[in-house]
């Protein structure tokens, strides 16, 4: 190892882990310390990761105000050093660490999974959309082979608390609602629209389940098989193109496959 690299080694032990190593390389002056050297670069670092932070969970920083947040964002800094080229990334781990951090208050959990989900759909892959039209060149013996593939932005989840509209509250500065937890989770989908907004709203059970089933790779064929859970085969097939049509006018599917 070069002396250079050497001394980076070090260097990065003591900001991640205050390994004293490199103090020896440190040069003291009599109006600043080694020790305060070293400190400058240590908080400089932990403060530009809280800053991310600040930065991919804005609503989670608005309800928890500024001291209670770095309380949680320097313990997340502590449990989760930066493993990323790009600070971009920063931040994957919060969600399922604040759930741990607030085990009282898990809708915590759910408000900064919610925002991290929104920026993985903003900064998703740009991919083609389908359009309406190309519905119109598929044979009619080729429906019930059709595959589709969804946009690269989409994110499926599923939350047992009220935290979007809690999200919603923050965002727009408006009365916070009663938090409350359901019995069984509300179903949400989460994309970027061909304008470049983040776009959400819930899903009924047979949606959900629509929309899970597309991502495991089922047929159209297949789809209006499943929806008979809930609605009759008269009807199946007018359901299930309806949902196909909202889905590509909402911009949600880049492909269609067909044989």
């Amino acid at each position: 190892m070069t002396d250079l690299m050497h001394l980076q080694a070090q260097f990065q032990a003591f900001i991640l882990s205050g390994e004293s190593e490199i103090s020896s390389s440190i040069v003291h002056t009599k109006t600043v310390s080694v020790d305060t050297r070293l400190a400058i670069y240590r908080d400089a670092y932990v403060l530009r990761l809280i800053e991310c932070l600040t930065s991919n969970f804005p609503s989670l920083y608005a309800y928890l105000g500024t001291e209670e947040f770095n309380n949680l964002a320097r313990a997340y800094v502590a449990a989760y050093p930066s493993s990323y080229r790009s600070i971009r990334w920063f931040g994957d781990s919060l969600a399922s660490f604040a759930k741990k951090y607030y085990p009282g208050n898990p809708y915590l959990a759910e408000l900064a999974d919610f925002e991290w989900k929104m920026s993985l759909a903003f900064d998703a892959a740009d991919a083609a959309v389908v359009q309406v039209e190309d519905m119109a060149s598929i044979p009619a013996e080729s429906w019930g082979n059709l595959q589709f593939t969804l946009h690269p932005s989409v994110q499926r989840v599923n939350y047992f608390w009220n935290a979007i509209p809690l999200w919603h509250a923050l965002t727009d500065d408006k009365a916070l609602p009663d938090l409350h937890q359901n019995t069984e989770a509300t179903a949400w989908i989460i994309w970027r629209s061909p304008t470049y907004l983040v776009k959400f709203y819930s899903l009924s059970a047979e949606e959900a389940w629509a929309m899970d089933a597309l991502v495991q790779g089922v047929s159209f064929g297949e789809l209006c098989e499943g929806l008979c859970q809930w609605i009759t085969p008269e009807e199946v097939g007018l359901r299930a193109a309806s949902y196909l049509k909202g889905w590509i006018q909402h911009g949600i599917l880049s492909q269609l496959q067909y044989v």
